[in-house]
């Protein structure tokens, strides 16, 4: 027993502190989700990809699957806050150099 008393009388909890919740493990659907988000702004390449992870999530980031269901959600607003990467107004087709037959008639 030390000198010094506790505060309410009691040197030890009755009960140990609950352990700190563990994350749910992200969703098939958000797997998915995260690929077409990914996949919708042009980035195309492992590490784009990986560093657009790990600018939401704010810390290194292995895989899409090493992700909790939280921090799915934030990579998910986070990328639908971000403009996707320009698309060409006009279409190839309106972009072509040649007349077509089309054009010739």
């Amino acid at each position: 027993m030390s000198d010094d008393p506790s505060l309410f009388g009691d040197d030890e909890p009755a009960q140990p502190a609950p352990a700190a919740p563990t994350p749910a493990p992200i969703a098939g659907w958000q797997v998915d989700l995260l690929r077409k988000a990914l996949d919708a702004r042009g980035l195309t390449t492992m590490e784009e990809r990986q560093q657009a992870i790990e600018a939401a999530v704010e810390h290194p980031a292995e895989s899409l699957r090493s992700l909790s269901h939280d921090e799915a959600l934030r990579v998910l607003s986070r990328l639908g806050q971000d403009r996707p990467t320009e698309h060409p107004a006009a279409s190839a087709w309106d972009q072509r150099d040649e007349d077509t037959w089309i054009d010739r008639l």
